[in-house]
């Protein structure tokens, strides 16, 4: 599991358990703040009825004139909007209890006569305490219990019975079920959008360490890759280390490597000079030694051009990016290089023909460009027939200039096709029957690809044989 999975399903599950967490806390506090607000309610009930019952001294036509209120206030329709609830039935429920806690009037006429002493509501308030108590009409359920809160009946200055009000919690839980339904509707909406942005953020955190994923995958599979960048400073530090330790690591590869190629490289001119030197020594004519000389002189001059190939070689695959760069006009460029070229191609009296269909300018280095389509357009030339014809097309596409470079030559057999730009692959030239140093097309790949370019190799879009080496480079429009 990536990263990034982890770290957003850890988010989720923080957000769902504080969610449900908080959920069940407000829970608790709504219901205990709707209770608070009933029972402040009936506190002011009961000392009504406490109070009337004082002011008449517990005649019995007290008792008459609460029931013929209670039987009123039982007979009245309701309809009251309170907010988004509708009210319509009748919920306020009491009862009168002498010094005894015996029930001497009640809004339920099958409570008279009954013992309530030991009831909270009736035994505390005639111990002048505060007297309340909740009671459930199911035990196992707790949406069933009823709130009764007491109020002393206090006659010459002595408590001379108890007035309870009560009302069941089933009013509460309506406010209290429409109210949970709102906050959980408004929650889950929180925690869907809290999941979105907590995303967005960790893409937002976890973006850089991709890319600097991604980079440091290219590096591993030799490819040429743009060091990603970022402005957050921690994500920067651990960019700049895996740089460092790319130098580093390829710095240490690539002397092992090139030693590699010297050796293997060098060991064919070192043993031709070798022998031409031990001959030199001998008694010989002046003639044979003035070719092991040439022999010496041309196997010197191979190896220090390996050498400087190289070199060049080296100096481009530790760069990863271009330092100076011009607006380059390819057509200018390309002419400058078959001006260059002009004695080979006229030893050969080989025609060389540019076609441009673009104004597109590319953003490069002119030298290396320059070295390196002189090294397509010289194989180009060295493997045509004569008196042939090497046509160059430039063309222009949406976000990239085209070069195609087609000769009519002998082509590249088709066993050569994946490994022409490998380091020291060479084919043997028609005229001389001798190889090169086998660096060229892979300086010229080296190049194209600091470039963020491609380089193509297929057969020319003519009946005639030959090869085209297509390369495509960013471009600027002009």
């Amino acid at each position: 599991m990536s990263l990034r999975r982890r770290l957003f399903l850890t988010l989720c599950l923080i957000v769902l358990v504080g969610f449900f967490g908080i959920a069940r806390w407000i829970n608790g506090e709504l219901r205990m703040s709707y209770s608070q607000v009933v029972e402040e309610t009936l506190v002011d009930y009961a000392h009504l009825i406490a109070a009337y019952v004082e002011i008449n001294q517990f005649s019995q036509d007290t008792f008459q004139s609460l029931d013929n209120m209670f039987t009123k206030y039982k007979s009245q329709k309701i309809n009251a909007k309170i907010f988004e609830f509708i009210k319509t039935n009748h919920t306020l429920e009491f009862y009168v209890t002498d010094t005894k806690g015996l029930v001497i009037f009640s809004t339920k006429k099958e409570e008279i006569g009954q013992d309530f002493s030991n009831w909270n509501d009736v035994y505390r308030t005639l111990r002048g305490e505060y007297g309340a108590r909740s009671t459930r009409t199911d035990p196992n359920d707790s949406r069933t219990s009823v709130y009764f809160v007491a109020a002393p009946i206090i006659i010459d200055s002595k408590i001379a019975g108890v007035a309870t009000v009560y009302k069941s919690e089933s009013s509460i839980l309506l406010f209290l079920d429409r109210a949970l339904k709102k906050m959980f509707r408004g929650g889950l909406f929180s925690v869907i959008a809290l999941a979105l942005i907590g995303g967005l953020i960790l893409v937002w955190i976890t973006f850089p360490l991709e890319r600097l994923r991604k980079y440091a995958t290219n590096v591993a599979e030799g490819n040429r890759n743009i060091l990603p960048k970022s402005n957050v400073k921690e994500i920067k530090q651990l960019t700049d280390a895996f740089e460092n330790m790319r130098i580093s690591l390829e710095g240490k590869k690539t002397v092992e490597k090139y030693t590699q190629m010297l050796t293997h490289e060098l060991k064919s001119p070192l043993t031709v000079i070798k022998g031409a030197a031990e001959l030199c020594l001998e008694e010989i004519g002046p003639e044979q030694s003035k070719i092991f000389l040439n022999n010496i002189i041309d196997e010197s001059n191979r190896s220090h051009l390996l050498l400087e190939q190289l070199l060049k070689i080296a100096a481009l695959e530790s760069k990863h990016h271009l330092e100076q760069t011009e607006l380059i006009d390819p057509a200018l460029l390309l002419y400058e290089v078959t001006d260059a070229l002009m004695s080979l191609w006229k030893s050969k009296n080989i025609a060389i023909k540019i076609d441009s269909t673009t104004k597109m300018t590319i953003d490069g280095d002119r030298l290396l460009l320059f070295q390196s389509f002189r090294n397509i357009i010289q194989n180009a030339i060295e493997f045509s027939y004569p008196n042939s014809e090497i046509h160059i097309q430039i063309t222009g596409a949406h976000t990239y200039l085209q070069v195609e470079i087609s000769d009519e030559g002998i082509g590249i057999p088709d066993f050569a096709k994946d490994r022409i730009f490998e380091k020291f692959y060479s084919l043997e030239r028609p005229d001389t029957k001798r190889k090169s140093s086998g660096l060229g097309l892979n300086f010229v790949k080296e190049v194209i690809d600091l470039h963020h370019g491609k380089i193509l190799l297929q057969r020319p879009q003519m009946e005639k044989n030959g090869t085209s080496i297509i390369v495509q480079l960013p471009t600027i429009k002009t």
